[in-house]
């Protein structure tokens, strides 16, 4: 892979690697370990917990920090590394140490990072394993490249438009491992924190200049009109992968430019507060999402295909009703579909095996697995011909095996192969008859061994008397102590041990030649034959790379058949208008957990009529539950699945954004409601007319008026200005009335039944606004103290009691219940004032002296500052 680390020293020979490879960490292969030195030694012990040793730097004395790995456990350790974010080079002996002159030669072999691992125990299981290339100019939208080189696929594209928010936003669905960016100056800074916002496990590295002559394999070049930034991303991605995995740079290929397939929008906040394939909440790894909710796939491209299809659903009326066709016929095929699915469970993950076959990295067990999936495709391909529809038709095109392949397989690789290349036995009998003839050699070699054991005991009358080997000594005799008396005088003794002695005799030594000298001839030549089948099975690899695509679409679509069938699911009904009609719609996560115990309910939007819904309801009544429910419902619609509902009519979406929750970002010095205006201005900038906009609580970071008002303003604009499908839920009450003069909002409520102190959640969407938010009950229901929650009650009636003034409808003599933290005013007739109130709350008697001058000190800071004169 690289120059050899040629120097007149080990340590040497290391600093050269180390030179070459800046920012790696470096292992090169002494012995039977892999160590590394120096700093990258404390690391090392630091990292995978292992001891560090020390050993001479030079004639001075000077001891070295040290620390290594066996050469057997080194992909577990690289695993370790590679999910802790590091970039590590390999440095391994390319010449038997046996024959070297002086200091062994050794090689860079190997440059392991996150996004260019093609290792099955280093990956993390079946999911897609992207690496991306992003290039932003100042003041230019934004270009990315993303591949995953285990599976062949690359996609790239161009940002809607300028700045860092909608390249990160074209990303978002991939979710990279490892990101190679460039930048200019001017935003290179800002586009790195990005990054690690948006996605903080996936290592960042700025783009290195990329050498004269490097090319874009054809396969994935830029089309001819793109602009200067897409064909930087895809070239330092190229360089990227062409320096790490050379092999495979000419197996990848695009499956799509952003622009050309039309999708529909997800950013990474939506992907997030919908909980699509990771739960919002970073604390619960284990919690349900949409993709752990409705993976009945059977297969590691199934996975992945349902995986990222859930992330980027289609926005393209044809593409969305051919793939609900296929899955229609195939709900139609009623019991048959098990049988479907049981062929699907033969098929072992097809393009990493090929990948790992383009990169000398496969075992010898996988290609037995790839034989024996590539004799299941013509089973396949006859069930999709009985049922040719939609997408299954082009799938029945795809579906068929390289010429070629399968006969190599067949004849090379033995039906029990060994489990890696170097163990034996890794070309079938007949294959190649020099082979053969080379293992009947080292085999009759081993049976004269045999013989000579049984004549050497009958010999010398020792019974135990056994011939043995190791990799130190060769072959030898051992005898055990009590029986050394017998030894004959023509022995050698060879080696002494613990339990006795170790001879060799020249009969011993002749056979020991023999069988060596036959292994040795028969390994070389299984790894010539080997190399040579892997060299002839190169060209097939991006074929390989397709029929395994085609295998996880036809999986992901037999899941969606299979959940229509057992779950009652039906086809959506999928158009050009811009209604969202869905009658007695279900939580497509929820429904499968709760088991029928989902409350379901309708939804009502469109642009002609009622776009805009205000949705009230108490605390745990399901607000955020419900605009998640439908928020999933579209997503399933346009991945072409059933949908949980009776029935479902979504006019096409062009982008889905939401804003949930309720975080902030300290260390970008954002508060909470910083964050929250930030994402809503993100959401006005991008959402068009056709877009779906799912809204909770804004405007709650801040004074109640401020929020107030920037809540019914974000609400205008999404009516007046944009005209897109919304939901927007608060416990801003007063908006319910400020929206009866917009001819397309209505408002609705959740439900609930109250009884005494009780109160009972029913989670039934009607129609109009609630007053309650029951604040109170939550609290109690949350274990609050009795006593502070008997106080809150005190004071709620007492601001009851009071009334309220609404701001832009005029005063309110006549007692209002109060329903949110709306401040009183001293306008208020009868309401007492803020600092009144103020003095009520506390209990002097437990303040101590310093808490009560630093409570009147403030009050009268906040009064003085009320005075039209500025208190002079």
């Amino acid at each position: 892979m690289t120059e050899p680390a040629n120097s007149t020293s080990l340590l040497g020979q290391y600093a050269g690697v180390k030179e070459r490879y800046p920012g790696h960490l470096v292992l090169i292969r002494v012995g039977d370990f892999f160590e590394g030195f120096g700093d990258d030694a404390k690391l090392l012990s630091r990292e995978l917990e292992i001891v560090l040793t020390a050993r001479a730097a030079d004639s001075s004395g000077e001891r070295l920090p040290m620390a290594g790995v066996p050469h057997h456990a080194l992909e577990t350790y690289l695993g370790r590394l590679v999910r802790k974010g590091y970039k590590v080079a390999i440095c391994d002996q390319v010449e038997d140490a046996r024959l070297a002159k002086g200091l062994v030669r050794r090689e860079v072999t190997r440059v392991v990072t996150p996004g260019t691992v093609v290792e099955d125990r280093i990956l993390p299981g079946a999911d897609h394993n992207f690496l991306a290339s992003l290039d932003l100019p100042d003041g230019a939208p934004g270009a990315f490249a993303v591949v995953d080189i285990t599976t062949g696929e690359w996609f790239d594209g161009v940002a809607s438009s300028a700045g860092i928010e909608p390249l990160l936003a074209e990303l978002a669905s991939f979710a990279p491992r490892e990101i190679v960016f460039a930048a200019a100056p001017a935003v290179e800074s800002a586009l790195r924190a990005g990054l690690k916002r948006e996605f903080p496990a996936a290592r960042l590295e700025l783009a290195a200049a990329v050498p004269a002559g490097i090319a874009i394999p054809p396969s994935v070049t830029p089309p001819p009109n793109a602009p200067t930034a897409a064909l930087t991303a895809a070239t330092n991605l190229a360089a990227y992968v062409r320096a790490t995995q050379p092999r495979l740079l000419s197996s990848l290929e695009r499956i799509a430019f952003a622009g050309s397939d039309r999708r529909l929008a997800l950013d990474a906040r939506t992907l997030r507060h919908l909980e699509i394939t990771r739960p919002m909440n970073p604390d619960d790894p284990g919690g349900a999402t949409l993709l752990s909710s409705w993976d009945e796939t059977v297969t590691a491209p199934g996975r992945r295909t349902l995986s990222l299809w859930l992330r980027r659903p289609l926005a393209d009326l044809p593409a969305i009703r051919s793939r609900q066709d296929a899955v229609e016929v195939m709900v139609a095929q009623g019991a048959a579909l098990l049988g479907l699915r049981s062929e699907l469970r033969t098929f072992a993950d097809l393009a990493r095996i090929a990948s790992r076959m383009a990169s000398r990295h496969v075992h010898p067990p996988e290609l037995a697995a790839l034989r024996t999936s590539l004799e299941a495709v013509g089973r396949l391909r006859a069930w999709v011909e009985r049922a040719p529809a939609g997408e299954l038709r082009r799938l029945h095109d795809v579906l068929v095996v390289p010429e070629g392949v399968f006969e190599r397989l067949a004849a090379a690789v033995p039906n029990a192969p060994p489990p890696t290349v170097d163990s034996g036995g890794l070309i079938r009998p007949g294959f190649s008859p020099a082979l053969d003839a080379l293992t009947r050699a080292e085999a009759d070699g081993l049976v004269a061994l045999e013989a000579l054991e049984r004549r050497e005991q009958d010999g010398t009358g020792i019974r135990t008397l056994r011939v043995a080997y190791n990799s130190v000594f060769g072959y030898y005799i051992e005898v055990t102590r009590p029986h050394l008396a017998k030894v004959p005088g023509r022995y050698r003794r060879k080696q002494t041990v613990a339990q006795g002695e170790r001879f060799t005799t020249d009969e011993l030594a002749q056979i020991e030649e023999t069988i060596l000298t036959a292994r040795e001839r028969r390994t070389g030549a299984e790894a010539e034959i080997w190399e040579q089948l892997l060299a002839e099975l190169d060209e097939f690899v991006p074929a390989l790379h397709r029929l395994s695509r085609a295998v996880g679409e036809l999986d992901t679509l037999a899941t969606f058949a299979l959940l229509a069938q057992e779950r009652g699911y039906v086809r959506p009904t999928v158009d050009d208008s811009r209604a969202l009609q869905i009658r007695d719609g279900r939580h497509p996560v929820l429904d499968r957990t709760l088991s029928g115990q989902f409350v379901p309910n309708d939804t009502d939007l469109d642009a002609a009529g009622t776009r805009l819904v205000v949705l009230t309801g108490p605390n745990m009544s399901g607000k955020s539950t419900y605009m998640r429910q439908v928020g999933l419902l579209v997503v399933l619609a346009q991945v072409g699945a059933f949908v949980p509902a009776r029935v479902a009519r979504i006019g096409l979406v062009s982008g889905l954004y939401t804003r949930m929750g309720f975080t902030d970002e300290i260390g970008r010095g954002k508060s909470s409601f910083m964050v929250e205006m930030s994402e809503v201005a993100d959401i006005l900038r991008s959402a068009d007319d056709r877009s779906l906009v799912l809204l909770d609580e804004v405007g709650r970071g801040t004074s109640t008026f401020d929020g107030l008002a920037l809540a019914w303003a974000t609400l205008r604009h999404l009516h007046d200005q944009l005209g897109c499908r919304t939901i927007l839920a608060t416990h801003y009450h007063q908006l319910t009335e400020l929206i009866q003069a917009l001819p397309g909002a209505t408002s609705s409520h959740l439900a609930v039944r109250e009884t005494g102190q009780d109160v009972v959640f029913l989670h039934r969407l009607v129609p109009g606004s609630t007053d309650r938010s029951y604040g109170l009950h939550v609290a109690r229901l949350a274990g609050l103290p009795p006593e502070l929650v008997g106080e809150a009650e005190r004071l709620l009636r007492s601001l009851e009691a009071s009334g309220v003034s609404l701001p832009g409808r005029g005063r309110r003599a006549a007692p209002t219940r109060y329903t949110q933290a709306v401040l009183l005013t001293s306008e208020t007739p009868g309401a007492p004032s803020a600092a009144e109130a103020a003095l009520r709350s506390v209990d002097p008697e437990r303040m101590t002296p310093m808490e009560a001058l630093q409570f009147v000190t403030e009050w009268r800071r906040r009064l003085m500052a009320e005075r039209p004169d500025g208190g002079a």
